[in-house]
């Protein structure tokens, strides 16, 4: 039982990221900052990787998804809440210029990395690469997210207990997500 208390979190974080890689829109750094607050950097770190694997493995899905019928996937991913077809026509200029480029520094347009994944292969992306770069763009924002929640969390530990702590962190993402959605499309 305890080495399943002490993996649960990081199956979570796997699956969670698989998931926001395909269609789910609320990002793994909210499972990882909890991570990050309960169980320090060291686990943070581990649940970032693994968060980061599993992202690859959700934008092989949608890879492939997208080979096999890409306007079935085009359609369910512009059906996430937050993506717009203007959106994906930016990323889809950007994906024929370099697709590497575009793929890794994707989540600095805040546009979800789901789009890169599904026009991937019409930019001529290899499996294989595609699924590295994935793992470039989606760990460097996991390991900030997790790390510094847990340097903030032990600074602000000296004044606050464990539960205000969490508290703070349940607030921080509900106000994220308020702006968020108040801010983007759909």
């Amino acid at each position: 039982m305890d080495a399943f208390r002490r993996h649960v979190l990081d199956v979570a974080a796997f699956i969670w990221g698989v998931a926001e890689a395909t269609l789910f829109f609320f990002v793994p750094d909210v499972l990882l900052s909890y991570v990050a607050l309960k169980r320090g950097v060291k686990a943070a770190v581990r649940a970032s990787v693994i968060a980061a694997v599993g992202a690859a493995a959700g934008g092989v899905i949608m890879y492939l998804w997208s080979t096999s019928d890409a306007a079935a996937a085009r359609e369910a991913v512009l059906a996430v809440p937050s993506i717009s077809e203007a959106m994906e026509q930016r990323a889809h200029v950007t994906m024929a210029e370099n697709w590497f480029l575009a793929t890794v520094l994707g989540p600095l347009s805040s546009t979800p990395f789901k789009v890169f994944a599904i026009l991937a292969p019409a930019a001529g992306a290899p499996l294989p690469a595609f699924a590295l770069a994935s793992v470039a763009a989606r760990l460097p924002r996991f390991l900030i997210v997790s790390i510094g929640v847990s340097l903030i969390g032990r600074i602000l530990g000296r004044w606050l207990s464990e539960r205000q702590l969490l508290w703070v962190l349940i607030g921080a993402w509900l106000l994220f997500y308020a702006v968020f959605f108040a801010l983007m499309p759909n």
